[in-house]
């Protein structure tokens, strides 16, 4: 019985993994939306757009943290049948 509960533990550990990295991701994402919310007045017109894609490949990455997080949980359901 000793290891289904390491497993569980380390299942959970990995999931806990998955949601800090998903969650700086989205604290990064969310970062880049307030710069784009509110930039400094005078901003040129091509900084304004590093801007925009900064938060465009922000948004990316944060989705493809969150369907890691999504892939693991579903993961363990199947594996719990």
């Amino acid at each position: 019985m000793f290891p289904v509960a390491q497993d569980t533990q380390l299942q959970r550990a990995e999931e806990l993994r998955l949601l800090a990295i998903s969650e700086a991701c989205s604290a990064r994402e969310h970062a880049a939306a307030n710069q784009l919310l509110h930039p400094p007045p005078g901003l040129p017109h091509p900084a304004y757009m590093r801007l925009v894609d900064t938060f465009q490949s922000a948004r990316v990455e944060c989705k493809e943290k969150w369907l890691a997080v999504r892939a693991h949980r579903k993961k363990m359901r199947e594996e719990g049948k």
